[in-house]
């Protein structure tokens, strides 16, 4: 970060000198193709921005009238919103005495948006987006939410997902790793059961559990998850929670420390996951097996993914000390394509680099959203080249 302001500052301050102002030739071929990525500042610059320190962007979700809704983490947690018709980001309001959202947040077909806070005691909220269009920017303002009660006790919320055809909101509590549900109809908590019971071997700092940092729901309703070990759980309302036969592709030996950080529903039913190891892999969640699609990056964590109308498979990597890069995967051909480092070169109007983005989503348009989790952040929008055609469904 700080190279990152000193550099900025260089080209600010020496900008009539072109070694320092523009970067160069071979550096715009290592980076996303700059006609297909732009980014938005969280809010109306000057003034109404939130603020650094506040500003992490660790949860998005589309909401069913195309509107993107996230939420930072930080000394304070916002919550922030856009319109694609408008094109800038829009903050709403903070989340009183919440510093942290993790994968927390998902919006239901009727268009609430449901927010759980990563704290200690974390809550459940849910807040109507009822006239968001219409509201001024509310930087400082504090949200309107109905506070739907907590899971469990003295655990924070640490990951979320949603039934969009039931309503029904599953989620995972941190550090004990228990697998909830939430019937936002009858506005009722049930705790399933756990996907870990014991802490990560090592050193006594690692006092944490595996607890995966996504879940996902596929077509039948079934929701998928990792847990100790890098194993894979399933809950089904007809099934309970089960800790299925499979675990998270990983380097051999450390399957102690693998978790599933990101999903995505694919084609013919399929379900892709991204590790914290860096593979991608296929899961059948009929037949129940998993196919190791390999590393796409030579880095750790797939922190996103999502499928655009393509065909093509989009993924985001890079651990917290890495450099994040954009990656896609078609599951027709096998193929990898390496995209570059995540940066947006407007200069001289704006310029920014993400060395953390730790989450994704596409919207109605297929624009997809990157939003990077540092202290100072960018919301960043990569458009997709479009489908030559529309495919079947072809099993892989």
């Amino acid at each position: 970060m700080l190279q990152k302001i000193l550099f900025v500052l260089a080209a600010v301050w020496f900008g009539h000198h072109s070694a320092v102002a523009q970067r160069t030739l071979e550096y715009d071929y290592s980076v996303v193709n700059q006609v297909r990525i732009d980014l938005r500042e969280l809010g109306y610059p000057p003034a109404d921005v939130i603020p650094p320190d506040e500003s992490a962007v660790r949860s998005l979700a589309i909401a069913p009238n195309g509107a993107l809704y996230g939420a930072t983490s930080g000394k304070r947690s916002h919550l922030f919103v856009l319109f694609p018709v408008h094109g800038y980001v829009q903050p709403l309001c903070v989340l009183q005495g919440v510093a942290t959202v993790h994968r927390s947040l998902v919006v239901s077909k009727s268009g609430d948006v449901y927010i759980g806070s990563g704290d200690k005691d974390g809550r459940l909220y849910r807040y109507s987006t009822k006239d968001d269009e219409a509201k001024p920017i509310r930087v400082d303002t504090a949200c309107a939410v109905t506070d739907l009660g907590s899971p469990a006790p003295g655990e924070g919320i640490f990951s979320l997902t949603i039934d969009p055809m039931t309503g029904v909101i599953y989620g995972l509590t941190s550090p004990d790793g228990q697998f909830f549900s939430f019937d936002t109809r009858s506005g009722k908590f049930t705790v399933h059961g756990k996907v870990a019971e014991r802490r990560i071997p090592g050193e006594q700092f690692e006092d944490y559990k595996n607890i995966g940092r996504a879940m996902v729901v596929d077509g039948e309703g079934r929701v998928f998850t990792s847990g100790e070990n890098g194993a894979i759980y399933r809950y089904h309302a007809s099934s309970g929670l089960e800790k299925l036969p499979l675990t998270a592709p990983t380097v051999r030996g450390r399957a102690p420390y693998n978790r599933v950080d990101a999903w995505a529903n694919g084609p013919c039913g399929m379900l892709y996951g991204g590790t914290s190891d860096g593979y991608l892999f296929r899961l059948d969640p009929r037949a129940l097996t998993i196919e190791n699609l390999g590393k796409p990056l030579n880095q750790y964590r797939i922190r996103g993914l999502v499928f655009a109308r393509n065909g093509k498979l989009y993924g985001a990597g890079g651990d917290d000390d890495e450099m994040a890069r954009l990656f896609s995967y078609h599951p027709r051909t096998g193929a990898y394509e390496m995209l570059g480092m995540i940066d947006v070169n407007r200069r001289p109007f704006y310029s920014w680099q993400a060395y953390v983005v730790d989450s994704m989503a596409i919207g109605a348009d297929d624009t997809i959203y990157l939003g990077q989790a540092e202290r100072k952040s960018k919301l960043y929008l990569y458009y997709p080249e479009p489908a030559a055609a529309q495919a079947g469904c072809k099993a892989p």
